[in-house]
């Protein structure tokens, strides 16, 4: 077991609304997820685990929610202190998301470029069960999207394939 280089952990925990939309519960401030201070004599995965099941309201279910990886590096923005990102999923039979909670897109769309953004990249990966896929991640500038989307709109959906 490697040494927690942060000192705090922020717990992107995957959940399922009512309509199968998987959501996230995001603190409002911080990083996307939930964020707080390490305790140091408690194992990461535990606290991830309470730190989840507090925010879903099922605080004896926090056995129940599974540990799935964190993310190395740890987060670092300007202004905030760096956070190990832990990824988490739960049985959509024990509790239901809320539709008021982020989807991973409203993150990614929110965070700009740089490791931040990449590391949610991974965690959508790891959430979509692509890990070990190859692919590339592209950031499309507004011309460019405006060009695609013209050049869509004159020649059809099938335009990339």
């Amino acid at each position: 077991m490697q040494p927690l280089t942060a000192a705090r952990i922020t717990v992107l925990v995957q959940t399922f609304d009512a309509k199968g939309v998987m959501r996230f519960p995001s603190d409002p401030q911080g990083f996307f997820g939930l964020t707080r201070f390490v305790e140091p004599t408690l194992a990461v995965s535990k606290q991830a685990q309470n730190i989840a099941a507090k925010a879903i309201g099922c605080l004896d279910l926090a056995d129940r929610i599974e540990p799935i990886i964190a993310v190395e590096p740890p987060l670092k923005a300007e202004g905030q202190e760096p956070s190990l990102l832990y990824l988490m999923k739960m049985d959509p039979k024990l509790a239901q998301g809320q539709e008021d909670w982020l989807r991973i897109v409203d993150i990614l769309r929110a965070l700009p470029q740089g490791s931040v953004r990449v590391a949610y990249n991974k965690a959508m990966q790891v959430f979509a069960g692509t890990l070990h896929d190859e692919f590339t991640i592209l950031e499309m500038d507004e011309e460019v999207r405006r060009r695609l989307t013209q050049l869509m709109a004159e020649n059809g959906p099938d335009l990339l394939k």
